[in-house]
């Protein structure tokens, strides 16, 4: 039953069936309409519900129970009824809202279909939070981001999404943090300006772990998390306008999966013209194969520190290609060995 007094509304109460086979948009709609506002919370009891497109309105929470695993959805799952949905839960505008302890499967219906979409009004901060939810089998990316301001993406599973995990080329004032993110088609994350990344699983991406807007990103710090077995590399800063990157205590392992004979992308890092950049007291590995070939990848860097990494069996060609054109940057105490052919214990 509906607690509307202590700001509590269950879906089922509206008509919601959580079959796996009911269109269950006209009676979420129904429960939105009636969850107490700002503050109030709607509940989503254990099942599948199919649905269009949900809209939620500010200061809300829709809330879930998250009792998936990293190989199963589970819970409370939320499934598009249709391929023409261009997302599942749409967030543009809104200020406040709060998915919690869902699961988002796509389907793999349709084309270029995100899980969520966000985006900020006017000049407002938004505080949008997704946590504890696991976002799976999009057609476009598991969370994508127009220009969003403020928000936090922590505790998910963000999974086997055809384009990005999350895509936040755009966004900025952002926290992702103690994510696991694997095996989408592109990026695990595109990054712009003044988000945190720390503690989060990124592995088996089809482009890179991580890349950054060319155009304008800064003040991005990527602290504490592990990159395994991308098929691109884990950090990609391509040449244009990025600067002032912190990128300290990671682990790198296995990169450049899908691109060897391409030192440029079989790669752990590849660093064109960053500005700023601080790059130290990361930890790169090969692990039972051959990938990547290069270790760092760097050329034109503008007042930067590459230092103080270990490269231990960090690639098994050469460790650094430096191609020059750097400024006033530091690039020393790097030690590493290369991994041999014969070498099956890493």
């Amino acid at each position: 039953m509906d607690h509307a007094g202590s700001g509590f509304v269950n879906v089922c109460d509206h008509g919601a069936v959580g079959d796996g086979r009911t269109d269950s948009t006209l009676a979420i709609r129904r429960a939105l309409e009636a969850t107490p506002r700002p503050g109030g919370v709607l509940l989503f009891p254990p099942g599948r519900y199919l649905t269009d497109t949900i809209y939620p309105p500010d200061s809300v929470t829709l809330l879930g129970h998250a009792a998936f695993g990293y190989q199963d959805p589970g819970g409370v799952v939320l499934s598009p009824v249709k391929a023409t949905q261009p997302r599942l839960i749409d967030l543009n505008g809104k200020v406040g809202t709060r998915l919690v302890g869902l699961t988002l499967h796509g389907q793999d219906l349709g084309e270029d279909m995100d899980g969520v979409y966000t985006a900020r009004p006017g000049n407002r901060e938004q505080h949008v939070v997704i946590d504890n939810c696991r976002i799976e089998h999009f057609t476009g990316s598991g969370v994508a981001m127009g220009e969003a301001h403020v928000w936090t993406v922590r505790h998910c599973i963000i999974f086997a999404n055809r384009r990005d995990g999350i895509d936040a080329r755009n966004a900025f004032d952002g926290w992702i943090h103690d994510n696991q993110i694997p095996a989408n088609g592109g990026c695990g994350i595109r990054v712009n300006n003044s988000v945190t990344i720390t503690g989060n699983r990124i592995e088996h991406c089809g482009e890179a772990g991580i890349l950054f807007n060319r155009h304008y990103s800064q003040h991005v710090q990527i602290t504490g998390n592990l990159f395994c077995s991308n098929r691109g590399p884990a950090l990609v800063i391509p040449k244009g306008n990025v600067r002032a990157i912190s990128v300290t205590g990671n682990t790198l392992r296995n990169s450049g999966l899908a691109r060897s004979g391409d030192p440029h992308h079989d790669c752990h890092c590849q660093f064109d013209g960053a500005q700023g950049l601080a790059f130290t007291g990361n930890a790169l590995h090969v692990l039972w194969n051959d990938n990547p070939t290069h270790g760092l990848v760097l050329r034109g860097l503008v007042e930067s520190i590459v230092s103080h990494n270990t490269l231990f069996k960090g690639a098994t060609q050469q460790l650094i290609l430096d191609e020059g054109g750097h400024r006033d940057s530091i690039i020393e105490h790097n030690p590493g060995s290369l991994k041999l052919p014969d070498d099956l214990d890493s």
